[in-house]
């Protein structure tokens, strides 16, 4: 088994990261081969309009997504984290989802193969774990859709504003690494 984690953090050792990190822990614990994305530190651009990925099996642009994207194909699982910046994920992730435009046929079906799972993990500052409850559920639905994946488990970290404040939630990183250790059963 392969799982990848993809995060939108712009800090490298951000919650959203340490989650990321803890729940492909478990997954290696589990036997999995992990890897880990850091968006802040790719080169990419957003997606261009052009529908090159229509009538080609893959996106125009050739820049550090191309090698995302190969991972996420044969990937059997998904890590995806972003904490919320001013009401939605952080524009690296909006820039990376917009990019997975090329994982859609011209007709919207999934070109990724069925039977991925995935982890969606959200930091907020806000301590209401409600207030950005639309956007998770969104994104959700894009990964069950895009990337015909089964959302497995949602992981959301609420009042943290210093990076690695998440560490002193014993619970929350333990039912990430939980969600690690039990992606595949």
């Amino acid at each position: 088994m392969k799982v990848i984690g993809i995060v939108g953090s712009p800090r490298k050792n951000g919650n959203t990261n340490i989650l990321v990190q803890q729940v492909l822990e478990g997954a290696a614990e589990a036997g999995a081969e992990t890897r880990a994305f850091i968006l802040n530190e790719m080169n990419y651009k957003g997606c261009q309009g052009c529908e090159y990925c229509k009538s080609h099996d893959k996106c125009n642009l050739e820049d550090d997504l191309t090698e995302v994207f190969d991972e996420l194909a044969s990937a059997d699982g998904i890590v995806l984290g972003s904490p919320i910046y001013f009401g939605q994920f952080t524009g690296q992730m909006r820039l990376f989802l917009d990019r997975c435009y090329s994982l859609i046929n011209a007709d919207f079906s999934p070109r990724l193969p069925a039977g991925k799972k995935a982890v969606v993990i959200e930091t907020q500052g806000d301590l209401n774990p409600e207030t950005f409850k639309n956007v998770c559920e969104e994104f959700a639905g894009q990964i069950s859709g895009v990337m015909h994946a089964e959302v497995k488990d949602i992981l959301v970290g609420v009042g943290y504003h210093l990076p690695g404040e998440v560490k002193d939630n014993i619970e929350l990183m333990e039912k990430a690494k939980n969600a690690g250790l039990n992606l595949f059963k």
